[in-house]
């Protein structure tokens, strides 16, 4: 395993290589984002989607499908997931996103 992480570190750290990385990777500036509003809805599993609260979140974003992987990543680091040092059960759902 740490052959693997080494070999991987190297091949990460060579100049020719991060060169051919960089070059597939797309260039995100604030002039080719698109401005969305991202519905979710944050709720209790155990009780079903119905059981939850739909919060609207502006989101700049290249597309639609980054705006909502980007809000659901982020709705995970919300506060109030833990009550008298439990967790409680919670998920998010993606509900709609609109151009604003």
């Amino acid at each position: 395993m740490r052959t693997a992480v080494l070999a991987f570190a190297v091949a990460i750290l060579s100049p020719g290589l991060s060169t051919a990385l960089e070059a597939q990777m797309p260039v995100t500036s604030p002039g080719n984002l698109k401005k969305y509003n991202v519905t979710i809805r944050r709720f209790d599993p155990t009780k079903g989607a119905q059981s939850g609260q739909d919060f609207v979140l502006p989101v700049d974003s290249p597309d639609e499908e980054h705006a909502i992987a980007s809000t659901i990543a982020n709705a995970a680091s919300w506060p109030g997931k833990v009550e008298g040092g439990r967790p409680l059960p919670m998920a998010f759902m993606a509900v709609r996103v609109s151009p604003r």
